[in-house]
């Protein structure tokens, strides 16, 4: 009889230990598979809405390269046409604060260009790109220098907020 309850007892305890699993887990506060599920399907649905949002801006994107300029946009300075993003060191309300930033910029070997926004500000930007990434450098150069205001930002001149 004690050889039976050696062998029932471990086996019993054994038993309730893997089927009751997500039972003990309950009980420690852990989630059980059930809510593993669930977060998984959560997870999958963020990243699926992440890929989808991704995949809208960059049509839009490709909507608006693919419209045409208008023949009477300005062209930047030297003769230059507009590039489509610029690196913004800062907005002046009054253009002596602008010239003052722009003469710190070129002394530091890095290019200039301001517009002047519908807004009334005179806004200094480091040299236009085709390419984000290129102005994200930029962007990365002032914070490293410290050369930039409090929130250095890109400027994308297809919003046109420049005269």
């Amino acid at each position: 009889m004690k050889k039976i309850v050696f062998l029932v007892v471990p086996l019993v305890v054994a038993l309730a230990f893997f089927q009751g699993c997500d039972r003990i887990r309950a009980s420690l506060g852990k989630p059980t598979s059930a809510d593993l599920a669930r977060i998984s399907e959560e997870l999958k649905a963020r990243e699926q809405f992440l890929r989808d949002s991704i995949d809208a801006v960059r049509a839009a994107e490709a909507l608006q390269d693919s419209i045409a300029q208008p023949a009477d946009q300005p062209a930047a300075s030297a003769g230059q046409p507009l590039k489509r993003y610029y690196a913004v060191a800062g907005a002046f309300k009054n253009p002596e604060g602008a010239q003052k930033y722009v003469e710190i910029l070129q002394a530091n070997n890095l290019p200039v260009h301001l517009f002047d926004f519908k807004s009334g500000l005179t806004v200094v930007c480091m040299e236009g790109h085709d390419n984000f990434e290129d102005a994200r450098r930029d962007l990365a150069t002032l914070k490293e220098l410290k050369l930039a205001g409090s929130d250095p930002w890109i400027y994308n001149t297809n919003q046109k907020l420049h005269k």
